[in-house]
């Protein structure tokens, strides 16, 4: 949903690698506001062009560099031999690393997928070294078979939290290729913008950021005007104004909502408010688990502070009273919070929570009796 703007302009900035004008991104959004429907398009789009292998990796909860460099390595290959049906490379792969430890074999890149293997095994093994080997066998690969890889990195926040030391070691790797190129995506829109922007980073100024927001009330306005109406479902201004309202812009929420109330009154149904009431209410049911398990994820002082943003406290004064903890502490956690994209400041010295619907199964869970 109106993301043309922004596949259009990573297009333009990943095509040019195979005139060796590509141009590394990065992609920074909020959770739930699309930026892996984006990846996934981009994909798409590169469909018809024979030349570039678009290659996604979610970085999502992998513990380590010898993880991310085995399933780095594995989706490049699988996406090789799915864009161009070699499936004897696949084959040939497979026999290399059930013989890793035997004579080495002609070509670079099964040299390299040997000596990969091998490291793989070994106890003492520079973690980091296997990264840069993964990410060295992608531009090897590129030039033994004359294609180019598009490289993105789904959740990448949780690669940036490995350290300055290992950023700066993938930096000089992905400077010297000339057959790959990157898109980093992120939902920590703080650590995501300051990989571009601040000078400590290994990365500045090297990548060409390409923000995700929520959609704009017209859009959203839009989109439902023609999704409903290809169906027949009559809807007043009044009942779309509340779907904006309860979505807040986020394009997950406005799916859901939009095929939720479909699904309520079938096609050539007549909606109200009460209807989109309704659904709201079933939808955070429905997403009761996911929810109990992303909020499980924070620290006890970090859900204490959501619970207590939930019930109306806006500031860290008046959070450090409700948790009674040292507003010290509140201040630290806030901004760590904020960092991550879980919270956002609306004005000066307030706080509230990025996510509208997370923020209402919070309040709901947690409200008290007054």
């Amino acid at each position: 949903m109106d993301r043309e703007d922004e596949i259009k302009r990573l297009l333009i900035l990943v095509e040019g690698v195979q005139n060796g004008a590509a141009s590394n991104s990065v992609i920074a959004g909020l959770r739930r506001t699309g930026k892996t429907s984006v990846l996934y398009q981009i994909s798409e789009h590169l469909d018809s062009n024979k030349k570039i292998i678009p290659v996604i990796v979610n970085c999502y909860g992998i513990a380590s560099k010898p993880r991310l460099a085995r399933i780095l390595i594995d989706s490049v290959i699988d996406s090789y031999v799915k864009k161009t049906g070699d499936k004897a490379y696949l084959r040939r792969f497979k026999i290399i690393v059930d013989e890793a430890a035997k004579a080495a074999s002609e070509r670079v890149s099964e040299v390299s997928l040997r000596d990969f293997t091998v490291k793989l095994r070994e106890k003492d093994v520079d973690e980091v070294a296997l990264l840069e080997d993964a990410l060295r066998f992608a531009e090897t690969l590129a030039g033994e078979k004359e294609v180019y890889f598009l490289i993105m990195f789904d959740e990448f926040q949780d690669i940036i939290r490995w350290g300055e030391g290992t950023l700066k070691r993938m930096r000089t790797v992905i400077q010297s290729q000339s057959r790959v190129c990157y898109i980093f995506a992120g939902s920590a829109t703080t650590i995501m913008h300051e990989l571009v922007y601040d000078t400590r980073s290994p990365f500045y100024r090297q990548l060409v950021e390409v923000p995700i927001g929520k959609l704009r009330e017209e859009v959203v306005h839009s989109f439902l005007e023609k999704r409903l109406g290809s169906v027949g479902i009559k809807a007043s201004n009044a009942v779309s104004s509340r779907i904006v309202t309860l979505s807040e812009g986020f394009p997950d929420y406005v799916q859901r909502l939009g095929l939720e109330l479909y699904l309520s009154v079938g096609p050539g149904g007549s909606l109200t408010e009460a209807d989109v009431n309704k659904v709201y209410e079933d939808m955070l049911i429905g997403l009761d688990g996911e929810f109990e398990t992303y909020f499980s994820s924070f620290s006890p002082l970090e859900r204490e502070i959501l619970i207590a943003l939930s019930l109306g406290m806006e500031k860290p004064s008046e959070i450090a009273r409700e948790v009674r903890k040292p507003i010290v502490n509140i201040s630290k956690t806030l901004k760590l919070l904020l960092n991550c994209g879980v919270l956002e400041r609306p004005r000066t010295g307030y706080y509230r929570m990025s996510d509208p619907v997370f923020f209402d199964w919070v309040h709901q869970r947690f409200k008290t009796i007054n």
